[in-house]
């Protein structure tokens, strides 16, 4: 007669940490940017505005909608007639400025169109700046377009060639810095930040 052979518990064992690939330059992108508002004069190469879009291209939007529309503009009369009537005349002397476009798709998400054309553009907008930081290049984002007297976003959207479905989201301006400014100040972590609901303190800082 066989003996029978007493198993013992596994005892559960700890997963493995997940070996992450950080990329480190990621994040100093994001602590070298700045809001840049004064340029050196130079004419952007196509190269790089090509690898700015591109990274534009490649944000997540909702349903994969990709909403959005850039036109790059470097017509020194179209920069002056962007930057008017506006306290952000500068922007008439960067190297060039991207408008970002929402256009107004019903297909995409029922309902909820007037919160998604706007903000899944704005992610794109995001982008252009961090790539156009990763380059070397300052920029400035400027929005609240739309707020603009309408006779002025129409007389825009006239020069432009912008379709009536396409809203104006945000203006970003690019170019080389000709200035050098500090950072500006941030809330801490521990102001912005709680674990589990809102208001318990983030007690890992």
């Amino acid at each position: 007669m066989t003996k029978a052979v007493e198993t013992q518990p596994k005892t559960p064992t700890t997963p493995k940490k997940r070996r992450l690939s950080v990329t480190e330059p990621f994040f100093e992108v994001i602590q070298k940017r700045r809001s840049i508002r004064r340029y050196k004069p130079y004419d952007i190469p196509d190269s790089d505005l090509e690898k700015i879009l591109n990274a534009a291209r490649l944000a997540p939007s909702t349903n994969n909608s990709q909403s959005w529309r850039f036109i790059v503009v470097k017509d020194p009369e179209v920069k002056a007639l962007l930057g008017q009537p506006s306290p952000q005349r500068f922007i008439a002397n960067a190297n060039a400025i991207i408008v970002v476009l929402g256009l107004q798709q019903a297909s995409c998400c029922p309902g909820n169109q007037a919160r998604w054309h706007i903000q899944d553009p704005m992610i794109a907008a995001e982008h252009i700046v961090l790539a156009a930081t990763a380059l070397g290049y300052g920029s400035c984002w400027i929005a609240t377009y739309e707020s603009r007297p309408p006779e002025f976003v129409k007389q825009v959207k006239t020069e432009l060639e912008i379709p009536e479905n396409a809203d104006i989201v945000v203006l970003v301006a690019l170019g080389v810095p000709d200035e050098d400014p500090s950072p500006r100040p941030r809330k801490s972590l521990g102001e912005i930040s709680f674990t589990e609901r809102y208001g318990h303190s983030w007690n890992i800082l």
